[in-house]
């Protein structure tokens, strides 16, 4: 008989497996399912950071380009109601009345109410602008006047509601901005 064949008759009656190999195989697939479960928390947690990162960009951007928007369309600072220089302002806007009102004025107002930052027209109830899932920590309005026209400096800090509860998912941003109030 030759080599080869005394081999192949060797494997032929070796039905099992030895225990080495059972061994081999466990522990390969054991670093195989390890690696596949990091990934996949690994994969969860960078999600739900991203989804929260750009929930903070989103609701930071949608209150300031409104504030700015609404600063552009008025006339004046109302004096009386606006808190200018602290960390929780307020911010009231006189502004020509539309065509469909008896007066010629109207009034606008920016605040912190609760965790939310908030808008109230005249007439109106308060409404949110930001959501609940973040909340503003600083809303800060500065004059800036000079001898040709008159702005307001907006300093706003949105950051997430998580953070309070998870501190892997904290997370922040703060903006400032600089609008005109529209001149006549």
């Amino acid at each position: 008989m030759s080599y080869f064949q005394i081999i192949f008759l060797r494997l032929k009656r070796q039905k099992g497996f030895t225990l080495m190999e059972i061994l081999i195989y466990l522990s390969i697939f054991t670093i195989l399912l390890f690696i596949i479960i990091a990934l996949t928390i690994w994969s969860s947690r960078t999600g739900s950071k991203t989804k929260l990162n750009y929930e903070i960009a989103d609701n930071a951007r949608r209150a300031m380009e409104t504030m700015v928007f609404e600063i552009k369309k008025s006339q004046s600072v109302y004096w009386p109601t606006s808190v200018f220089d602290t960390d929780y302002g307020q911010l009231s806007l006189e502004q020509i009345a539309t065509s469909t009102s008896q007066e010629m004025t109207t009034y606008i107002d920016f605040f912190k109410c609760g965790d939310f930052l908030c808008q109230k027209n005249e007439g109106r109830p308060p409404f949110a602008i930001t959501n609940s899932q973040v909340k503003i920590t600083k809303l800060n309005f500065s004059r800036m006047e000079n001898s040709t026209s008159s702005s307001i400096q907006i300093n706003l800090k949105v950051e997430s509601i998580a953070s309070s509860t998870r501190p892997e998912y904290a997370g922040a941003l703060e903006l400032t901005t600089t609008a005109n109030l529209r001149s006549y």
